[in-house]
């Protein structure tokens, strides 16, 4: 890793205080993936807003140890509606579960980037509708983040056979093998149908988004091995307070 850092793309995944006023930045940037920085000062700075989230960065470092120091900020901001903070706070956390540091990802930095903007565009017709248009954001960023690290499963074949999936069939998933024919009223199955849809990003039915996020759900919580994500943690308290449901 260089010594001096000049004129980086970056965004900002995740941000804690430090001491007095002074910002830890966990970066997700174009050329090293995720970067630890310091930024001293921050939180006293005239132009402290440049710290916030979902904005795109031009950033300067320095440093050879894991921690280094912001020595430049620019900041643009993209006006992101409020209501998609809590989508973006979760793949903010999946960038930082599931990208090693210093892994240079271009493809799901840019990515990362038109979804930022997709956002932006987003009509919001009615609740119902924007709805499903974040979930169908979300499921094609899971799978074009999942596909750069080699995670994806191929939805059209089992898993170590040359059989097609058939439209009727029922499957089931294990992430150490793939795909396989479901038994019988076997629980957490899926239709054949509906994975071939997935494989081809088609979400006009919401049976086909229920089974997508129920999939990308198993291939994500096997690779995080263990650990939790508090944004999905975030969001069932947060429905749960909405439907006057106990927390337990």
């Amino acid at each position: 890793m260089q010594n001096r850092i000049n004129d980086q793309p970056a965004f900002i995944l995740h941000r804690r205080n430090y001491q007095d006023s002074s910002l830890i930045l966990e970066l997700f940037t174009q050329e090293f993936g995720r970067v630890s920085v310091l930024a001293k000062g921050a939180r006293k700075r005239r132009d402290a807003v440049q710290f916030q989230m979902f904005n795109r960065l031009s950033i300067g470092w320095i440093g050879r140890s894991e921690l280094k120091t912001l020595t430049h900020i620019e900041s643009q901001s993209i006006e992101v509606p409020a209501s998609c903070y809590l989508a973006l706070c979760y793949i903010n956390e999946l960038l930082l579960l599931l990208l090693a540091k210093y892994d240079e990802h271009r493809d799901v930095f840019q990515r990362y980037q038109l979804l930022l903007l997709e956002f932006t565009h987003m009509e919001q017709n009615s609740v119902s509708e924007f709805g499903q248009n974040i979930e169908s954001s979300l499921r094609n960023f899971e799978i074009d983040l999942l596909t750069a690290l080699g995670l994806m499963p191929q939805l059209t074949h089992l898993g170590f056979e040359n059989q097609v999936i058939q439209s009727g069939g029922f499957y089931a998933y294990e992430p150490s093998t793939g795909l396989y024919i479901a038994e019988d009223n076997q629980k957490n199955s899926y239709l054949g149908a509906d994975l071939l849809a997935i494989e081809q990003r088609e979400w006009g039915s919401k049976k086909t988004l229920s089974s997508a996020k129920r999939l990308l759900r198993q291939i994500i919580d096997f690779n995080l091995r263990g650990r939790q994500l508090q944004s999905r943690q975030l969001y069932l308290q947060m429905y749960r307070k909405q439907h006057h449901e106990p927390n337990n």
